[in-house]
This record gives C-alpha cells, structure tokens and sequence, in this order.
C-alpha cells in the first residue's frame, strides 16, 4: 500500500545493474524540502512530512524512539529488524501515533530480515520504494547491544567473538549503505543515510577491543561514502552517543558507581533514547542539508575534556 501519490521510478532487479561511481554524471538533487521554501517564510510544522525512512535495528531501544520520533515528525518509516515478534510490540505501540482512522500501512512498514545478508538488505529498499514510493533516509542502527558485551582483553578475545560482533556492526553498515544510496541515486532526489556508531568509536576502550574496531570503522566508511555520494546530493553521517541510562543500569553493580559515572558527565546525566532520536531527526531532515561526512557526538559532553 503507498502512501504517496508519486510516480514508483524504475528500480534494477539487482545490483549488477547499478554501481557507485563517484566521478559519474549525477542525476540532478531537486527534492521537496525547505531548501525551496523562502527563507523568510513559514516553516513548516512537520520537518519530514511525506518523506520516508528505513531504520535498521528497528525493534531495538534506539530504533524504536526514533521511528517514534520521525513520526512525529511526518515522516512514514519501514523498521527492518531479525525478531518478527519485537517488530509487533513495536508496532502495536506506534500506531497510538496515527491518526484516527489512518491505517498504520500507510505510515508503518516492517520487514523481518537479516541485515547481514546482502538479498535481504536489497529486498527491504525495494520493499520500502514499493511501499511509500520513495527513499529519504536511512538510519542504520543494527549492532550487538553494548550491554551484551561481556569485558575482555585483547588476548582473551577470541575469532568467536570476531565473527560474532563484526558482521552485525560492520558489514551490516555498509550493505545498508550501499543499497539504500543505489536506490536514492536512483530515485534522484539524494537522501541522508546515518550511521549508528559510538563514542567508543572515537577513543580506546580497554576491555571492548572489538565494539572499538567495529564502531571506528564506521567513520572511514561514512567518510568514504560521503565523498563519493556527495555529486547524488546524498549526505552520510555517523553519531556517536554514549551509554544510555537504562543500559548503564542494568550493568552497574553498585549505585554508587553509577553516581560516580553520572558525575564524570559534564550534563550531569547519562543518555537517554529520545537524546539520539532527535539527532537523528536533525539529520534526517533538510536543517542539516549541508551537513555530511561528519561525526557527531551525543555524549553529554563526556569527550569534550
């Protein structure tokens, strides 16, 4: 079921027929956005009406909040997530969003994949095109859970483990960004593709060697890809937030700890989901359409000394 009334563009039957080549001739980046509205006007009261996203990890903590968010916003989201299950209670919770009467197809599509496969991840931009009609954004936010990591040291860390956190952290991230940017090169009218890293990603992190290599390669990738996509007016970004309160909670032994964590925070807090949602937001939206290749922190300043 689309929820836009605009012509479905042609779309390859599989990747052979597209490539990402950073010195092609672009399609020329004409969307609908605020870029054309005059800058003493109105703004419009929904960022991202009549836009679309696709959010990987979409059952999860973060992706739940801010597919929560984008629609609040005006945006219609596809949640691509492995657990079927996770995607109903998510979904049965955002539809409390829609408006009587609206049927939550129209602005809700879920898709259950493994999105370190590459047909799977293919099928779900297709599968979102088909649905809305269009590409706008997509969030990729799929990873092991931080909480899950048990701390070890370089030397206790096995292949295992290798196997176990880089795929889902790391090839996850690059499939989802190559076939969304294909199907938004595609399209013609750019988009925003962000990349769910963490601060980890940005300094050592003795015990978590491999959450650090997987996140850090998610900034060569986004530095990467937004040169190259830069001429499709499509913009990559990462962010990096920090352990979210109800995480940090659950792995805390003793509260005084957890004080003592809380005040090494310059905000004085830990963070929260709607703390990423909202960047996510931004970026998603045309207030950050000069914004790419970037890597922005939402850690309540814990990098900032």
């Amino acid at each position: 079921m689309a929820s836009s009334n605009l012509t479905r563009p042609h779309l390859p039957q599989s990747v052979s027929e597209l490539s990402i080549h950073a010195n092609a001739v672009p399609r020329p980046s004409t969307p609908k956005s605020l870029a054309q509205l005059s800058p003493n006007g109105p703004l419009p009261v929904f960022r991202l009406s009549g836009l679309v996203a696709l959010i990987t990890g979409g059952a999860g903590k973060i992706g739940h909040e801010t597919a929560r968010r984008l629609l609040r916003e005006g945006a219609n989201v596809c949640l691509v997530d492995i657990s079927a299950e996770a995607l109903r209670a998510v979904v049965e919770d955002l539809k409390n969003l829609l408006q009587t009467g609206q049927a939550v197809r129209s602005r809700i599509l879920t898709i259950v994949a493994d999105v370190t496969v590459e047909q799977a991840v293919e099928e779900a931009m297709r599968k979102t095109v088909a649905a809305f009609g269009r590409l706008d954004t997509a969030f990729l936010g799929a990873g092991v859970p931080y909480a899950s990591h048990v701390p070890k040291s370089i030397f206790e860390t096995t292949e295992e483990d290798y196997e176990k956190i880089m795929p889902l952290n790391v090839k996850s991230a690059f499939l989802g960004l190559k076939h969304a940017a294909l199907v938004m090169r595609e399209l013609g009218h750019g988009g925003s593709i962000i990349l769910a890293s963490s601060i980890v990603g940005l300094r050592g992190s003795p015990g978590y060697v491999l959450d650090a290599t997987s996140k850090a390669a998610l900034n060569g990738l986004a530095a990467t890809a937004a040169n190259e996509l830069g001429p499709y007016g499509i913009r990559v970004n990462t962010i990096h937030p920090s352990g979210l309160a109800s995480t940090i909670s659950e792995t805390v032994e003793t509260q005084e700890e957890l004080e003592s964590m809380k005040n090494a925070i310059p905000l004085g807090r830990f963070a929260r989901v709607d703390d990423i949602a909202s960047v996510v937001a931004f970026l998603a939206s045309e207030d950050s359409k000069f914004m790419t290749g970037g890597d922005l922190k939402v850690d309540g300043g814990i990098l900032s000394g």
